[in-house]
């Protein structure tokens, strides 16, 4: 009996995950993930990501409590808060510390056996020390890519744990992580992952005509600035604007808010969560914030200039000297700067925000979330 030939189709082998690890101190980690897991997902459908945030799993109701203590911190003592982060920068002892976050190990630990990930991505500098803790910097089976948030002023922290590559926010930050001795080769500078609709959005704003098109402002309160209520104040007593408000879920500070916007001739509804933020932003021409590096980097994606109310010690100052060294905002800590400083952007003919729109144009990097899954992708591959 003649043998009959079975041809079985070719072997594909399954597609090794992406595991990205964040972490919620600060919001640009979160943001940057969620952007970054997008693009991947838009990117290649059939791998699969991950986000996880592996503190907030391990340690619930004490996570939670330490990050009301973060945000206190900087708030109210960032002279105390400037001090821990210069010690966690000098610090020979600071990496080696992760080893107390045995449960958030066992997690990690757990995931990378379970999922077997082709590369674990970081936007939050403590899992590479852990990563070390367990794995140690050589033949690891899966490739590490750190994502750096922040600009210019970074943290040792993120660069004294082994990563095989980093995903740097502009030339700037490259240039002094470089100095700082990670290998030039390691740097790519891909933009911070902002959500990918700002592609879409640069430039679709029309500039202010007054009195027929006012300029439109966006007061962005971050969660327990103290001086909220005051610049608030203030800014509604700027002639000339459009003013909108929105505080995030923090409830409590959009009543205490509201009641201040009533009491002016000109009454505006406070916000909470805006879920169309990157739309906001895109079609105001002048937002007031904190110098977040999700912030920063959206309103430079979008070509928005930005008044920065408050800059947190250390990993904010970076921000905020990009900005103000390319000339796509300024600084204006107190109320009555802040309420200056926008006067200032639309004066004699509005001269200030014209070339504060032109600089952030110039800089923003839209496209930053689609380069960076590129790279982790090419990462995945070269296993």
């Amino acid at each position: 009996m003649a043998l009959v030939s079975i041809e079985h189709p070719p072997f594909i082998p399954m597609k090794r995950p992406i595991l990205i690890l964040t972490s919620a101190f600060g919001e640009g980690h979160n943001a940057a993930a969620r952007n970054l897991a997008e693009a991947l997902r838009k990117q290649d459908p059939e791998r699969q990501v991950e986000v996880r945030d592996l503190f907030a799993e391990a340690y619930g109701p004490l996570y939670k409590i330490a990050q009301k203590n973060y945000f206190f911190f900087i708030n109210h003592f960032p002279g105390l808060w400037s001090w821990f982060y210069k010690y966690l920068h000098h610090s020979e002892e600071a990496p080696s510390q992760v080893a107390i976050f045995r449960r958030a190990a066992r997690l990690l630990r757990q995931s990378i056996t379970e999922k077997q990930p082709a590369v674990i991505a970081s936007t939050y500098p403590g899992y590479n020390h852990l990563l070390d803790h367990l794995d140690g910097r050589e033949n690891r089976p899966y490739k590490t890519v750190t994502v750096v948030t922040d600009s210019i002023s970074i943290n040792s922290l993120w660069y004294r744990g082994h990563s095989d590559c980093f995903i740097v926010p502009n030339e700037a930050t490259a240039v002094v992580m470089e100095k700082a001795g990670v290998p030039r080769a390691k740097l790519h500078v891909t933009g911070f992952p902002v959500p990918a609709v700002f592609e879409k959005l640069q430039g679709e704003r029309l500039p202010p005509d007054p009195p027929k098109f006012r300029p439109r402002v966006l007061y962005l309160v971050n969660p327990g600035q103290k001086n909220a209520a005051e610049i608030l104040k203030k800014l509604c007593s700027v002639e000339g604007v459009d003013l909108s408000v929105a505080c995030g879920r923090d409830e409590a500070l959009r009543e205490t808010l509201q009641l201040i916007a009533n009491s002016f001739a000109r009454p505006l509804k406070v916000e909470g969560w805006m879920s169309d933020l990157p739309e906001r932003i895109a079609s105001s021409h002048l937002i007031v914030a904190k110098a977040g590096g999700a912030t920063v980097q959206e309103c430079l994606a979008a070509g928005t200039p930005l008044v920065m109310s408050q800059v947190i010690p250390g990993q904010e100052e970076g921000n905020a000297e990009l900005l103000e060294s390319a000339e796509c905002g300024c600084t204006a800590i107190t109320p009555q700067a802040v309420a200056s400083a926008v006067r200032y952007a639309f004066s004699h003919g509005a001269s200030a925000w014209k070339n504060w729109t032109a600089n952030a144009k110039k800089i923003g990097k839209p496209d930053g979330a689609a380069a960076g899954a590129r790279l982790l992708l090419n990462e995945a591959e070269s296993l």
